[in-house]
């Protein structure tokens, strides 16, 4: 299964929007990350934790501070072309929960962790279901005579 199968839409905001502002549209989109761009071009990318971890935990005044400040760049990306497995590898690497899909350079989607679990776990069961000839365990619950 290819990355491009599970993506998601990207949502996006100006790397000169707050962090309030940024906060307030993953509230109402109810996602977790934003991407930021600047000038037409995805630049970076902001996420809960990093409000989290940069702002709150830090007492900061997320009203006066830009979202480009605390946001994550250069981007980790992935083709589109690259399979799950890919993703989760990259992912389990560089210890991150999304991925953002690229296609010509353009970032075109994003994954997130729990999108690469659920399609390898998919992925999993339906090779072990179309896979007759696979012995597999199965216990016995019958009860010996």
């Amino acid at each position: 299964m290819k990355v491009k199968e599970i993506m998601s839409s990207i949502i996006r905001a100006s790397a000169d929007s707050t962090v309030a502002q940024a906060a307030k549209i993953m509230d109402a989109k109810n996602i977790g990350s934003l991407l930021i761009e600047e000038h037409g071009k995805i630049i970076g990318i902001i996420t809960e934790r990093d409000i989290l971890k940069k702002i709150v935990a830090k007492e900061k005044d997320y009203k006066n501070i830009n979202v480009r400040e605390i946001m994550t760049s250069p981007l980790i990306t992935i083709g589109s072309e690259k399979s799950i497995d890919e993703a989760n590898e990259i992912m389990s690497q560089k210890k991150i929960r999304r991925l953002p899909v690229e296609s010509n350079g353009d970032i075109i989607g994003i994954v997130t962790i729990r999108d690469v679990s659920n399609a390898l776990r998919y992925s999993l069961g339906r090779r072990i279901v179309e896979n007759s000839e696979t012995n597999y365990y199965k216990p016995s619950y019958e009860r010996p005579i």
